[in-house]
């Protein structure tokens, strides 16, 4: 005996209600998958999730064609719990990275009879964190996300031009969502199907524009299996309703995990630059003015007023502390960058595993450690001037990337496949000679002509004795008024014994040698303890004195020391702090090991260590 029509539409109901009880669904984005369930649908006598209550039905005739089924629809959608739908729309809003907020953007397409939901995005510059730009995204979409069950996903799916992984904003099931009014199909008859929606046997579908501030940003659809007319209109209707909803919601929480993304980024610049500021203002350092009048640092200067004005890569030659970088900031301070950044670094102090991040900055989670982006030296020297310090020290393998930097102009930050464009002039500087680098093949020989492109030989203080009385001077006034003190007196003995010694150290260690005599001074009177650090033997003490008041004929007995040689505890110290200080800059701030601090020093590297700690001394 035939089924009547009652029993047919209940076994109908109960197979769709175990078809999607059985549903998976598989969001895609930026091609990871994740698997995750659907929603149960309840029993009739349960809650139904996400759709919003229920108006009269429009169609009265479906009642009496159909009297059960749309009694038990009835009774699902005036007992409906929206707290499933209204927790999801919170987690999405309260979310601040843009690939968790499409992750769970796919979650919020499910509902009675939706057998698939699809996300498209405009791949404009401003979503570039979630997809790469494309040139025509006045006009398309990129499918960022999908889930549902089908034989085919929507990346295959076919339209004119190409599949839905790339799909015109002009398609006609988007056909009014760009002026911000969803396009709906609530049966075959009401749109042209396509030949994928006959092939995945799709009757319904709804159209949501993604839209925040007029700025349109994507659409959300909807697919069904059966049209949502008759009993299933007051159902569609509610879907629509939910879905417009959770578009708007998807759409202000893009905008703001976007415009967090940037303020993050910034943030990160202005750290960066602080960062730098800071170190300058801690460097001990020689103001903006180059002290002397020797002939050759006159023909220095000259050099650095003909090259100054144009964009050519400069080679700063000369031994540890001649003021190669003074002279890198008057190349820059002359030129006609000198209203952008002159950044600095110090190519000896960076650890090999971290110059690339260093010099060309990295993305978020490229690395461990890397919790946000990081601009690069490049990118903060982009239209100034970059100064490259130790240049030898630069590891081979990346001499290559520095080298096409210098040619091209490109570059990629660590873990981001694009490349930025900078417009850079290198000064570099270094204090080993290049040549034999290239020659031993520690130095890429391409890079180095590169660089050299116009080299400048600093000459050491020994060949300019005549600048020592006004670089001590000078020094004098900086010390004294850091210390709010008088400037003592800088006798003619004073200068002779001053030009008497080599200076190894150049021009740093008569900085350090004044300053420390302008430390110990009392009364006016000052005097100088020169360390002779130019053999790896212990190093020797010169005294050189001078007193305001005259020293007494009579000489103390041969067991006591004279009484100049006697000095206080606090003296001692700043004699030790000095002395350390001098021994590490020396050894460039190597403790232990052959040609170490403590070597040179004589002392243990602990003892070295202990009193490092004790005297407050840091690196600058």
């Amino acid at each position: 005996m035939p089924k009547s029509g009652d029993s047919q539409h209940q076994v109908q109901d109960a197979q769709d209600v175990k078809k999607a009880k059985e549903r998976v669904f598989s969001a895609t984005f930026s091609g990871r998958d994740v698997t995750i369930s659907d929603f149960p649908l309840p029993d009739a006598s349960s809650h139904e999730s996400f759709p919003l209550p229920s108006t009269q039905d429009e169609r009265p005739d479906a009642q009496k064609k159909h009297p059960k089924s749309y009694q038990r629809l009835q009774t699902k959608l005036n007992s409906l719990d929206i707290t499933p739908f209204l927790d999801l729309m919170l987690s999405v809003a309260h979310e601040r990275d843009p690939a968790k907020i499409i992750e769970r953007a796919s979650t919020g397409y499910k509902g009675t009879h939706v057998t698939m939901g699809v996300f498209w995005l405009r791949p404009t510059p401003k979503m570039a964190d979630i997809i790469p730009p494309h040139p025509l995204s006045e006009s398309m979409l990129k499918l960022v996300a999908y889930s549902g069950i089908g034989d085919s996903t929507p990346s295959a799916w076919k339209h004119a031009q190409g599949t839905f992984d790339l799909v015109p904003i002009t398609e006609p099931i988007f056909a009014s969502c760009l002026n911000g009014i969803p396009s709906i199909g609530s049966s075959p008859e009401d749109w042209d199907r396509p030949a994928w929606a006959i092939q995945e046997g799709y009757q319904a579908y709804s159209s949501f524009p993604v839209m925040y501030n007029d700025e349109f940003l994507g659409i959300i659809s909807t697919f069904y299996d059966r049209p949502m007319v008759g009993p299933f209109a007051q159902l569609h209707s509610m879907h629509q309703k939910m879905h417009k909803i959770f578009a708007d919601t998807v759409a202000r929480a893009l905008v703001n995990a976007v415009a967090f993304e940037e303020i993050q980024k910034l943030r990160g610049e202005l750290e960066f630059e602080n960062e730098l500021l800071r170190r300058a203002v801690d460097e001990k350092r020689l103001d903006d003015n180059l002290i002397g009048d020797s002939d050759s640092l006159a023909h220095v200067m000259e050099q650095i007023g003909v090259v100054s004005p144009t964009d050519a890569s400069v080679l700063i030659l000369g031994e540890s502390g001649t003021g190669k970088e003074l002279l890198a900031g008057a190349i820059h301070s002359r030129s006609s960058r000198s209203q952008n950044a002159f950044v600095r670094v110090n190519c000896s102090a960076i650890p090999h595993e971290l110059f690339e991040s260093e010099f060309f900055g990295h993305v978020k989670g490229s690395f461990t450690g890397a919790i946000r982006d990081r601009v690069g030296r490049f990118q903060m020297a982009d239209g100034g001037t970059l100064f490259l310090d130790e240049v030898g020290e630069i590891p081979l393998e990346l001499q290559g990337k520095l080298l096409r930097v210098l040619q091209e102009g490109t570059f990629e930050p660590v873990g981001d496949e694009r490349s930025r464009k900078v417009n850079v002039r290198i000064v570099a500087a270094t204090n080993k000679d290049l040549t034999k680098e290239v020659a031993a093949g520690r130095f890429r020989q391409d890079l180095y002509f590169r660089l050299s492109v116009f080299p400048i030989n600093v000459p050491p203080l020994r060949d300019r004795r005549n600048d020592i009385p006004l670089l001590a001077r000078h020094f004098i006034h900086l010390a004294a008024t850091r210390m709010n003190i008088t400037p003592p007196r800088l006798k003619p003995h004073h200068v002779e014994k001053l030009q008497e010694y080599d200076w190894p150290g150049n021009v740093r260690e008569l900085q350090n040698v004044v300053e420390r005599a302008v430390i110990m001074s009392h009364s006016g009177t000052m005097e100088f303890y020169i360390q002779d650090n130019s053999h790896a033997t212990p190093p020797t003490e010169m005294n050189v004195h001078a007193y305001s008041a005259t020293i007494p004929a009579a000489a103390p007995p041969a067991s006591a020391p004279p009484p100049q040689d006697i000095i206080t505890e606090v003296e001692w110290i700043a004699m030790q702090q000095v002395n350390i200080q001098q021994a590490l800059e020396a050894t460039n701030w190597r403790v232990q090991g052959h040609g170490g601090a403590a070597e040179l020093l004589g002392i243990k590297p602990t003892t070295l260590r202990s009193r490092i700690q004790k005297l407050g001394i840091k690196k600058p």
